[in-house]
């Protein structure tokens, strides 16, 4: 099993590009772009569909309620 590990260029260069991602952030007009797009407006739409929709759909099933079967008691 002792098989041989090649290093690939470019996988490496990804990791290294990777780790330093903090180091490098900068903002810019497109991370602020998606940052409004993803932390903001898909939210905020989502919360807006939700307030509007709320109560307009009726979800329990037709027909009667299941009753539960009594329980019966054992004597002691």
């Amino acid at each position: 099993m002792g098989g041989y590990l090649t290093h690939d260029p470019a996988v490496e260069k990804w990791v290294r590009m990777r780790e330093s991602t903090a180091k490098h952030f900068a903002w810019n007009a497109r991370n602020v772009r998606s940052v409004g797009i993803l932390g903001l407006v898909i939210p905020g739409a989502l919360l807006y569909l939700s307030l509007a929709t709320d109560g307009q759909f009726k979800w329990a099933a037709k027909g009667p309620s299941p009753k539960a079967a009594p329980v019966e008691e054992e004597d002691a």
